[in-house]
């Protein structure tokens, strides 16, 4: 069995993704590992929305559990541009084994993030000068890859030697994040590693190491599924393009429902709640399918974006119990993983990549419930919902 560790859901959903795109079994667990054996275990936490104290812990006891069974190897998905406690998350899986060495390659060239002389670009802008540079949870202050990491785990209390540039062998113990301009040196990253050099980075580098590694030889081809009734879509996402493609749903007939006035105050009664629900469900059974979104404004207050996302889980819980719906959708990897945990889905079976961080699976608990996730910054495929007027 090959362990994936993913520090967000859709990260570990584009890695199950990779794994079904090659023919792999794949099993999918919500900060555990799945009962079910397939030949990779895919792991997902929320660490990347937590403390940094909790991001360590959180890796720390998965760590010491996977280890414990003994894995062909394990790999720990990071976010592409190295958001998050990327050190401080490795540091607790270097504490918990054998590993002394990290190669650590977040870049994709395929989507054109790369990093040269040690610095991070998208395309040809350095990061520090694209979006990335004003991303309200872990902003881009820097270019340099180094700098990045330290930045973002200010107290990682170990601090192995990070290298960086042109690094064609390890030979010392530390963490390696060598230059990778083209997916030819991707797959020299990929073959860089040994039994104790813990791999880290994008989905692109997992699935390069599936390659040199003789794991995988060819794609397979998958049975594509048609959304045109029966779902549920969630947007967690403030992201233009799913607020646009939620406008083009509802111009084709499905409703959009947005939380009204009442329900984006910091206090709330529960009976709001409970009306609300009534509400969606009467719309629902009208048309056997819906989008629900939040609100097309920023609603600030203490801790706002935690409870919303407590507030959405809920009316989604309330929906399941009383609509008979067949697909969820959910957009937005931190509104995905706050739902799944109210509903207390610990483990997912993914069954198709739709398109790449698109993957629809099989609720274990629930059969009848097909749940797909995606990226909030992604869009859906254009031959995956389809609405007739």
């Amino acid at each position: 069995m090959i362990v994936v560790v993913a520090d967000d859901i859709t990260g570990a959903a584009e890695i199950a993704g990779v794994c079904l795109r090659y023919g792999l079994s794949v099993s999918f667990g919500i900060n555990s590992v799945p009962d079910k054996e397939t030949d990779v275990c895919v792991i997902s936490t929320d660490s990347r929305s937590e403390t940094e104290t909790e991001a360590y812990n959180i890796h720390k006891k998965i760590a010491e559990k996977v280890l414990t069974i003994s894995p062909t190897f394990i790999f720990k998905k990071c976010d592409s541009v190295l958001r998050g406690f990327v050190l401080t998350e490795l540091w607790a899986i270097l504490e918990a084994g054998k590993f002394k060495k990290v190669i650590l390659q977040p870049a994709n060239p395929a989507s054109n993030r790369f990093i040269k002389n040690g610095s991070y670009y998208i395309g040809n802008e350095k990061i520090e000068n694209t979006g990335f540079h004003t991303d309200p949870d872990f902003p881009a202050t820097t270019s340099v890859v180094k700098d990045l990491l330290l930045l973002r785990s200010p107290k990682c209390n170990y601090l192995p030697k990070i290298y960086i540039g042109r690094l064609t062998v390890f030979n010392n113990d530390g963490v390696f994040l060598p230059d990778c301009n083209s997916v030819e040196e991707l797959k020299m990253c990929s073959e860089l590693s040994d039994e104790y050099t813990f791999s880290c980075g994008s989905a692109a580098f997992f699935e390069q190491i599936l390659i040199s590694k003789g794991i995988v030889h060819q794609t397979f081809d998958q049975p594509k599924t048609l959304v045109s009734h029966n779902f549920l879509l969630v947007s967690g996402s403030t992201h233009p393009s799913s607020r646009q493609f939620a406008n083009l749903l509802r111009e084709s007939n499905c409703p959009l429902m947005t939380f009204p006035d009442s329900m984006l105050q910091k206090e709330i009664d529960d009976k709001i709640i409970h009306k609300l629900i009534k509400e969606l469900c009467s719309v629902w059974n009208q048309k056997q399918m819906l989008t629900l979104s939040i609100s097309d404004d920023n609603i600030c207050f203490s801790n706002s974006s935690t409870i919303l996302k407590q507030r959405m889980g809920l009316l989604v819980q309330g929906l399941l119990e009383k609509c008979q719906i067949e697909e969820l959708l959910i957009e937005g990897g931190a509104t995905a993983y706050s739902i799944l945990n109210l509903l207390n889905w610990k483990t997912l079976i993914p069954i198709e990549e739709v398109s790449p961080g698109v993957v629809r699976m099989i609720v274990s608990q629930h059969p009848e419930i097909h749940l797909t996730i995606k990226p909030g910054s992604y869009s859906w495929p254009a031959n995956f919902i389809e609405i007739a007027n």
